[in-house]
């Protein structure tokens, strides 16, 4: 018979997987604090998600507050995110649909060159690609008090229909709403809340900083150590900046597929569409076909041909270029970099051109124009008037 104490150790022995409940209870206790902190966050986020679409503060949807921006604005880079913010607005009649080379035209400037009946809003932003322009314009098309849309026709139509800006939020125009979500930052959530207080106007950014940055900018563009390194660039390119690219309209579909339907869609709306060619110094084609295109100087001329003779029929659509003056193009005092004007009376004479009608590109004068941009661009030497001196 076995003794009593045996029967006593036995029962006092723990069960064979004691030790990993234990273990695993331990476990659970350590992690709880980091699970529930992880769900109340989840919980915190949605609850902001669930505010800021009820509120709208990009007025995405038929909901919502229907905030504006001010009437004299230039919101520039900023714009990206107040696209239907403006483009919904039917207190404005024009639209400045541009890139940074348009970004500084304030409304009320283009008020006094356009006329007294313009009631002007600018969505120029840096980088504007096929995909993000053609967003825009879609909404333009479906505004009813849009009676004019000034555009730019930038060298980012070269590349594919869809290709958009880094930072343009696409994700709030794809149909899908749980995309939206990624709206949810703190500027937004910033503004839901001022949105909610009754302030349901954005604000401008600061004018003098940017006027500050672009006075910089020409200035150190205009040292005479940096015109000089681009004309030793511009000699060491001179043998390929005509090269041939092998490419026809068919090969542009950002253009066909997007940019000229929109077009379309304006002009037969009754919409004048007026079509800026970029103010491009003959040196630009130097120095981005190194990153844009090594035929940059081929397929721009080609694309500018193709969007000519598609939309020369079109009611009400007119088509503006500078680039063919070689006082212009050609000195680089006009600008503040290769690709943009500086000289306020070259930005003054790129929209006046709307209302005197000179400086027009039209079928019947393209070859021409098209003749006279490769020639100065193939036999272009560095001119520059601006009397800096480097320190």
């Amino acid at each position: 018979m076995a003794r009593p104490e045996h029967f006593a150790s036995v029962a006092e022995s723990p069960p064979p997987h004691s030790a990993g409940f234990r273990l695993t209870d331990t476990r659970w206790r350590a992690a709880r604090p980091m699970i529930l902190a992880a769900a109340l966050i989840t919980f915190l986020y949605l609850l902001l998600a669930s505010v800021v679409i009820a509120v709208d503060p990009h007025n995405v949807y038929r909901w919502g507050a229907n905030p504006r921006i001010e009437p004299d604005d230039t919101p520039r880079d900023m714009v990206i995110d107040w696209i239907d913010v403006a483009t919904k607005d039917p207190s404005f009649n024009t639209f400045l649909v541009g890139s940074s080379i348009t970004a500084m035209y304030s409304p009320e400037y283009l008020k006094a060159i356009l006329g007294p009946e313009t009631r002007a809003v600018n969505l120029s932003y840096g980088g504007p690609r096929p995909k993000d322009r053609d967003l825009v314009l879609d909404r333009l098309i479906h505004n009813p008090g849009v009676q004019h849309v000034i555009l730019t026709f930038d060298w980012t139509y070269m590349v594919g229909p869809d290709v958009a800006n880094s930072g343009f939020p696409t994700f709030l125009y794809d149909g899908d709403i749980t995309n939206d979500l990624r709206m949810v930052n703190l500027p937004t959530i910033r503004k839901t809340f001022e949105i909610m207080s009754g302030k349901l106007t954005y604000d401008n950014p600061d004018d003098a900083e940017y006027q500050t940055y672009v006075k910089n900018m020409y200035v150190k563009f205009q040292r005479p150590s940096e015109i000089a390194k681009l004309g030793r660039m511009i000699e060491r390119n001179r043998k390929d900046i005509d090269a041939k690219s092998g490419k026809d309209c068919h090969s542009f579909r950002s253009v066909n597929e997007q940019l000229i339907p929109d077009v379309r869609s304006l002009s037969e709306r009754g919409v004048r569409v007026d079509i800026l060619f970029p103010i491009e110094s003959y040196a630009f084609y130097y120095v981005r076909q190194n990153d844009i295109s090594p035929t940059l100087l081929d397929e721009q001329m080609i694309a500018r041909r193709c969007l000519v003779n598609a939309v020369s029929d079109l009611s009400g659509v007119r088509v503006f270029a500078l680039d063919g003056d070689p006082t212009v193009a050609g000195n680089l005092a006009n600008f503040r970099e290769v690709g943009h004007a500086y000289d306020p009376a070259i930005l003054q004479r790129f929209v006046s051109a709307m209302k005197t009608g000179k400086d027009r590109i039209t079928r019947a004068n393209f070859a021409t124009y098209e003749r006279d941009i490769r020639n100065a661009v193939k036999e272009y030497r560095i001119a520059n008037s601006f009397p800096i001196h480097e320190n």
